[in-house]
C-alpha cells in the first residue's frame, strides 16, 4: 500500500532526529535498488513484478524522501539551531 508524502512524514512526526536519519538511509536504498532496475540493467526479481510496477514505488519514494527531508530541515531547525524543546508545545 502507497501513501501520500505528507502521510509518510506524519508517521514520522514524533521520531527522534536519530530516527529520521535511519528513514531516510532506508529510502535512498530503496531508491538506489530501483535504479538499478530501472537505469541499470538489473533484472526484476520476481517479488518485485507487481502493479503498480518499480516505477511508480520509485517516484512515491522520490516524493517521500522530498517530504522527509523538508520535514527533517524544519526540525533541525526547531530543536538544534532555534533551541525549542519540544515538550514546550504541550
Amino acid at each position: 500500500m502507497m501513501i501520500s508524502p505528507e502521510s509518510y512524514v506524519m508517521e514520522h512526526k514524533n521520531d527522534t532526529f536519530e530516527q529520521l536519519i535511519k528513514e531516510r538511509e532506508l529510502l535512498i536504498e530503496e531508491i538506489r535498488n530501483f535504479e538499478d532496475i530501472l537505469f541499470g540493467g538489473k533484472p526484476l526479481a520476481e517479488e518485485d513484478m507487481t502493479s503498480p510496477g518499480p516505477d511508480v514505488f520509485y517516484q512515491m519514494d522520490l516524493e517521500c524522501l522530498a517530504a522527509l527531508c523538508t520535514f527533517m530541515s524544519d526540525k533541525y531547525n526547531k530543536e538544534f539551531i532555534m533551541g525549542d524543546d519540544p515538550d514546550d508545545d504541550e
